[in-house]
C-alpha cells in the first residue's frame, strides 16, 4: 500500500502542469491579429487591462481613473464633461499616459466612416503605417501622443498612448481590444 501511494504521488505530481510566469499583455502585435472581425461590448472593461497599462508605460503608475456613462469626468487635459462613455486612464510618473474608451451608444457603419475621416484637431495630424484597428480605422498624432480608434461590430473603440511608436501603440491598442471584447 505504501508503494503504491508512492507511485500515485509521483503520477500526480508529474501531471500537474509546471508553474509559469504571467503571459505578458503586451506580447502581440496588432499587425498580427484581424481585428476587422473582432467585435467589443460597449461596457466596462477597465479591469482587464490592470496589468498591460504599467507594463506599456514602463513603470509603475501614479494615478488612474475610469468612468462610465453619465460621470463628470476629465476627458482630456482641458476637458471636464459628462461622459457618454466608458473609459480609463492611467498615468506614470513620467508623466505618459495611457488611455482606452468606448463610446456608449451604438454606432453604424456609416457613422463610423465620418468620425474616421474627420478633419483632425489642430495640433494632430494622420498617423500612418498603423495597422487595422476594427474597421473602419483613424490613427492620429496629437502632439506627443498617438491616438488609434475603429469600428468593432457596432462599438467604436479609441485607446492613446504617450508615444510615437507605433509598434508599442498598436500592443497597448490590442490589450485594450482585447480586455473589452
Amino acid at each position: 500500500m505504501l508503494v503504491t501511494g508512492i507511485l500515485v504521488a509521483i503520477g500526480v505530481l508529474r501531471a500537474s502542469p509546471a508553474p509559469h510566469a504571467p503571459a505578458d499583455p503586451l506580447a502581440a502585435r496588432l499587425a498580427s491579429v484581424d481585428t476587422t472581425t473582432m467585435t467589443v461590448r460597449r461596457a466596462l472593461f477597465c479591469d482587464g487591462l490592470t496589468a498591460a497599462a504599467p507594463a506599456v508605460l514602463g513603470g509603475a503608475v501614479v494615478s488612474s481613473s475610469s468612468w462610465k456613462p453619465g460621470d463628470r469626468t476629465r476627458l482630456a487635459p482641458h476637458v471636464k464633461d459628462v461622459a457618454d462613455e466608458f473609459g480609463c486612464s492611467w498615468t506614470a510618473s513620467s508623466g505618459a499616459v495611457a488611455r482606452a474608451w468606448v463610446f456608449a451608444p451604438p454606432v453604424t457603419r456609416a457613422r463610423a466612416a465620418a468620425l474616421a475621416a474627420t478633419k483632425p484637431a489642430d495640433g494632430c495630424h494622420p498617423a500612418s503605417g498603423v495597422p487595422a484597428f476594427g474597421a473602419p480605422t483613424s490613427a492620429l498624432t496629437c502632439g506627443d501622443a498617438t491616438v488609434v480608434r475603429g469600428l468593432f461590430g457596432d462599438a467604436w473603440l479609441s485607446c492613446s498612448l504617450t508615444s510615437q511608436d507605433l509598434d508599442l501603440v498598436g500592443r497597448w491598442c490590442l490589450a485594450v481590444a482585447r480586455a473589452a471584447a
